[in-house]
């Protein structure tokens, strides 16, 4: 199963249109907030794309859920924006939440920073942002793939001449 992430976007649509035509096959979309009308955009020219998102903290008035809890390949995955737990600081709330819920993997945004990590057994995603990320380096997105193997996790850069200018 492939499985794309992408975090706050942030009205950056045409970035993210091309990363998805480029994708080749995509199993499921997973977008982790602060999409702005990305969300709508994406299920017009994408209609039969499958598609998992939560609304972040600049989506006020979104009809989105704030957190997921959903099965994807046999696992079981816990999907949030982070705001809430602010995963600015630490992963502390974040990582006992997804105890609590017995999450494998936790797929969150918030801090515009790629990030893939292991704790208590738990798979921690964040795939960056497509908009701005925070650690200057180009902006991101990520794949989880499920198979017999488990859950292997990938951060994407976009190449520099391809994300100038809201492109």
């Amino acid at each position: 199963m492939r499985i794309l992430v992408v975090s706050d976007t942030h009205g950056n649509y045409p970035l993210l249109a091309r990363v998805i035509k480029a994708a080749g096959r995509i199993d499921l979309f997973i977008h982790a907030g602060d999409s702005g009308r990305d969300l709508t955009a994406l299920t017009r020219d994408f209609p039969g794309l499958a598609l998992k998102a939560v609304a972040g903290n600049c989506d006020l008035y979104s009809d989105l859920p704030r957190e997921l809890l959903f099965q994807a390949g046999g696992h079981r995955l816990f999907l949030t924006h982070g705001h809430r737990y602010r995963v600015k600081w630490d992963l502390l709330r974040l990582s006992l939440e997804g105890q609590e819920r017995q999450a494998e993997v936790v797929i969150f945004g918030h801090t515009h920073a790629p990030l893939i990590n292991y704790d208590q057994g738990i798979l921690f995603f964040n795939p960056g942002s497509l908009y701005r990320n925070s650690t200057g380096e180009r902006p991101s997105y990520g794949w989880l793939e499920i198979g017999p193997d488990g859950i292997q996790p990938r951060i994407e850069f976009i190449a520099a001449k391809k994300c100038g200018a809201g492109v």
